[in-house]
């Protein structure tokens, strides 16, 4: 059945097509893929008692290692098992025992296993402290072949993937990487998707970041040489703030605090033109670690875009869009800070950050306007229609931001490495001005052109405060309790003006083109989470409060909103070890998803004086709830987790599109719908051969939604899937080779469908100079075939928009690492 499932979703990739999948093919799918021995039991299992050992399992660079197999045999024989856990996300891990001399293992995918005799007694509580796990290494006749760790690991409520060394991803951005990370998807404008929802919120090193203050298109300014690792947190805990219904994509930047000096150069060039040059550096002495990353970049950026639309009202017409993009980008951006280490364990952390970015957009659109023979809407251009008229199109844009943070964190650990303080307060603020000088030129017929300019000036402040507290309650429990505090302003000022009689002045059309836009928003938290152990059971229960204030108001219209409410966001999880090998985890929570500011501008753009997109200041918050039901495999040499996941959301937030009279199609978003939504999800991580690694994940969900707008029935149902696959290949000493493909499904919207999406990518690179030293190539969109086509359909009218992103991308990389 699975075959048959991609033909249809392949077949529906030429035109519309119901791509409905019976529910009853997922339970099939989960039976087949999930059908590991789940009920496997360890022999021989002894009644808990009152003696404990306990540690934390890190790796040579200090790093915790979740999911690390912790087992007590009953001699060295181990043959015989008397109890087994798996670390948790920090590393820790608790294991009961009985009195008696023992062997303890703690082992990990692709490292030294640690073992060790201990003698336990009633009563007692062995501390192992820090149990540091090391690569495996293999010596052949002068050969080393060093294992590496892998590149994903699992723990009951996230997923953590090891990026640092991805050769596809090297000289590219943040949303590249995101784009190579199972459940994670990007789209051609920059969003970003978690198991196909773009309710996602997006943190860096666990906070939020100005980087996607206004949408996640602005991560395509991280290079992707300063991410470590990328967690996914499909269903996160009360301890994170509630926003994103869809989950949690934290990225987690690179570090350098070493003794002493220590840090990366890093540079790239590629074709179309991707340039960047960078450093990180770390100074360490005394009691002050010092840091410093500066970057600059430099990109050009082609795209296309085909818009075809016809319409039956009052008359019957139709036009083709055709567009050509050229955007280049140059920025540079400096961070400087310093850790102070004081006495009793503190750290008291200071930085700054300075961005500068200038965007340069040279646009040109072509608008060929046809006269249909019959009074109907059409799909498709007829060879033998009327042309009305050509029109040529061309819009030159500048853009300049800058960007400014100021950052204070401090860090108390007492007695004990689970008792932990935590503070940090950061203050950003930053201009944005974009203007836009739009021009027409009439190639066909006697339409009299429009020439028109705009300014949108932007000035925003974001403050933030949180503290975090977490205390051990005796040996298996762990209380965690914090609140934040944010504070965000902007001020838009914005707009239009069009030449006429000699002079620009205020276009006729009554669309609101000039207004100054003011938006706060202010969200107290306050969180408390308890969790533990029970033997082989883990829980972690955990409640959050917000309170959100909401205001806008338009200067001039003295239009304004004042949104104020107070909710509680509980959160579920339990899991379940029937031995080291084999858990199952059950979770459930809920989340908001609030408008991010630029959909609540009410400015509608004229970039494309026939497809307009608006912000709409009336906009709610989405809600939902989520569960999700998983099973976790752990093997020699593999993982595999099995999650069954259902989500439940109100006021769902969607772009509808509405055409007048004139053929002017507005895209403004609005809370439209209550939806429902269920899917499995497999997610594999296996090591095929000594040197040959492959990770995947396959993704099959439908939805229903129900809701309408302006009496007009806009429910729907769809199912879809996506899936990936990654292989990773140490074919020689310090060369790595890799590749990956991703598929994604046509599906169903609101008013019409979203084709499939297909692209590959490859890379190779090679470590000299004792590792210091990285040289890489990659390709990105080998087949050239990564596009985007949609279909909006309505009563009296048909559009479908053909987008392409810029031509197949190849970058040269080179790394070096400085000091220790």
């Amino acid at each position: 059945m699975i075959p048959s499932i991609l033909i249809d979703h392949y077949r529906s990739n030429s035109r519309m097509k119901d791509a409905s999948t019976p529910r009853t093919w997922m339970l099939i799918l989960f039976i087949l893929l999930g059908g590991t021995p789940l009920f496997a039991q360890p022999q021989n299992i002894q009644p808990q008692n009152d003696i404990v050992i306990v540690g934390q399992v890190v790796d040579s660079e200090d790093l915790p290692i979740p999911g690390a197999s912790v087992v007590l045999y009953e001699g060295e024989s181990k043959q015989t098992i008397i109890r087994g856990t798996t670390s948790g996300q920090d590393g820790s891990f608790s294991l009961r025992g009985n009195e008696g001399d023992r062997y303890l293992v703690i082992s990990f995918v692709s490292m030294q296993s640690f073992e060790r005799s201990v003698t336990l007694e009633n009563g007692d509580t062995l501390d192992l402290e820090s149990i540091t796990l090391t690569e495996r290494q293999t010596e052949l006749d002068e050969v080393v072949v060093r294992g590496e760790r892998s590149y994903m690991t699992m723990d009951y409520n996230s997923r953590t993937f090891h990026v640092g060394d991805d050769v596809i991803s090297m000289g590219g951005s943040a949303l590249e990487v995101l784009d190579n990370v199972p459940s994670v998807s990007t789209d051609f404008e920059g969003n970003v998707s978690l198991r196909g929802s773009q309710g996602v919120q997006i943190l860096i090193n666990g906070r939020p970041s100005n980087l996607v203050r206004s949408g996640t298109d602005a991560l395509s300014s991280v290079p992707a040489n300063l991410i470590r690792e990328v967690e996914v947190i499909t269903n996160p805990s009360a301890r994170y703030a509630a926003e994103g219904t869809g989950g949690i994509i934290n990225i987690i930047l690179v570090e350098g605090a070493e003794l002493g000096f220590n840090g990366t150069i890093r540079a790239n060039t590629g074709h179309p033109q991707d340039h960047g040059l960078g450093v990180n550096l770390n100074y360490q002495r005394g009691s002050i670690n010092w840091f410093a990353n500066i970057d600059g970049e430099y990109e050009s950026r082609p795209r296309s875009r085909r818009i075809y639309q016809s319409f039956h009202a009052d008359t019957t017409y139709a036009y083709l869009e055709e567009g050509d993009f050229d955007n280049q980008s140059r920025e540079g951006s400096a961070l400087l800070g310093a850790d102070i280490y004081l006495p009793k364990s503190q750290i008291l952390t200071f930085s700054g950050r300075i961005d500068q970015e200038r965007g340069d957009s040279d646009n040109d659109v072509r608008y060929t306007d046809y006269d249909p023979t019959d009074p109907q809407v059409y799909r498709e251009i007829d060879e033998n229609w009327d042309l009305i008229q050509q029109i040529q199109r061309q819009d030159t844009e500048i853009e300049k931001e800058r960007d400014y943070e100021v950052r204070a964190q401090y860090e108390r650990q007492f007695d004990g490495r689970d008792h932990i303080l935590q503070a940090d307060l950061n203050y950003e603020f930053g201009w944005e001005n974009e203007d836009a000088l739009l021009n027409e030129e009439i190639l066909l017929g006697s339409a009299t052109p429009r020439d028109q300019r705009s300014f949108s000036e932007e000035f925003y402040q974001d403050l933030r405060f949180d503290v975090d507290y977490e205390q051990p309650i005796g040996e298996h429990a762990r209380l965690e309790a914090g609140l934040r505090s944010t504070v965000d302003w902007i001020e838009n000022d914005y707009t239009v003006e069009e030449f006429r009689n000699g002079n620009w002045q205020a276009p006729d059309e009554p669309i609101g083109l000039a207004d100054n836009f003011n938006y706060m928003e202010n969200v107290n938290a306050l969180y408390a989470t308890y969790s533990g152990d029970l033997g082989s059971i883990t829980y972690q229960t955990g409640l959050r409060a917000e309170n959100t204030r909401i205001e806008t108001r338009l200067d001039q219209t003295g239009q304004q909103s004042d949104q104020n409410y107070l909710n509680l966001f509980p959160s579920l999880f339990l899991s379940y070890a029937f031995n080291e090998q084999n858990t199952v985890q059950g979770s459930y929570s809920r989340r908001i998803s609030r408008p991010w500011s630029r959909m609540l501008l009410p400015f509608t753009e004229i970039t494309d004086s026939r497809n307009r997109n608006m912000g709409n200041p009336d906009l709610k918050p989405e809600f939902g709830h989520s569960f999700e039901l998983g099973y976790l495999r752990y093997w020699e040499g593999g993982s595999i987790l099995n999650n069954l996941y259902y989500r439940h959301r109100t006021d769902v937030i969607e772009r509808v599109s509405e055409t007048d009279g004139v053929g002017i199609t507005t895209r403004q978003p609005i809370n439209l719908a209550t939806e429902d939504a269920w899917g499995i999800e497999f997610t594999l991580d296996q090591r095929l051969f000594e040197s040959l690694n492959f990770s995947g994940s396959f993704n099959i969900y439908q939805y229903e939604r129900e809701g309408a707008y302006q009496g007009e029935d806009y429910s729907s149902n769809s199912s879809s899937f996506y899936t990936r696959g990654r292989l990773r290949w140490q074919f020689l000493p310090g060369w790595n080779a890799q590749s990956f493909a991703y598929y994604r499904g046509a599906r169903q919207t609101t008013q019409g469908r979203d084709g499939s999406s297909f692209f590959m990518g490859a890379g190779i690179s090679k470590r000299l100079m004792d590792r210091r030293l990285t040289i890489s190539m990659n390709i990105w969109d080998l087949f050239n075939s990564r596009a985007s086509e949609d279909e909006v359909i309505e009563p009296n009218s048909y559009t479908l928009r053909d987008n392409s992103w810029s031509n197949r991308t190849v970058r040269f990389n080179i790394r070096y690492n400085l000091g220790g």
